[in-house]
């Protein structure tokens, strides 16, 4: 990663710097560790109502805590795998905007547990659930087994598939 600071050659050459996360670019086999991690996080990193951030949505929750400035063609580059070494700042605010750690982006950092804890989160913002978990506190086992087999049951009768467990590994 680079320290240097966005200038006036940052900006792409076409305007194609559109304001939603898009798919890498055709043709690249490998868009890189940086751009691998953010493609993720921005397709699992959710707002409360359940919507993917846009860039520009990223950018000035960057700012506004007082991060780097960057440019959405700056960020669709990183997302994109078109830059690879990216400025330290700018992955700085990344992290802080995903609440990752800085050591997310790094090629040799097992990102498995903070992937699965992307989706925990992930799935708790979807409407309801949070009332569901909260409503099942204080409750003996039995009890929440209870609550959880009617789950299942639901889920089958709408026609969607099992739901991860993730109570097994506690067991």
């Amino acid at each position: 990663m680079s320290k240097q600071g966005k200038g006036a050659g940052e900006e792409p050459a076409t305007p194609a710097a559109p304001d939603e996360p898009t798919s890498p670019r055709a043709g690249t086999a490998d868009p890189g560790v940086i751009a691998e991690r953010l493609q993720y996080l921005f397709e699992n990193k959710r707002k409360p109502d359940g919507k993917k951030y846009s860039y520009r949505e990223a950018i000035r929750a960057i700012e506004d805590s007082g991060g780097a400035s960057i440019s959405v063609g700056y960020l669709s580059q990183l997302v994109n795998g078109v830059r690879t070494n990216p400025m330290m700042d700018a992955i700085q605010g990344l992290a802080k905007f995903f609440g990752v750690p800085l050591s997310y982006f790094d090629e040799h950092e097992d990102t498995e547990e903070t992937n699965e804890q992307l989706k925990l989160v992930a799935a708790l913002q979807h409407a309801g659930v949070q009332d569901v978990a909260m409503r099942t506190v204080g409750l003996p086992p039995e009890s929440v087994k209870l609550v959880l087999s009617m789950i299942d049951r639901v889920r089958e009768v709408e026609g969607l598939p099992p739901a991860e467990s993730h109570t097994d590994a506690d067991e």
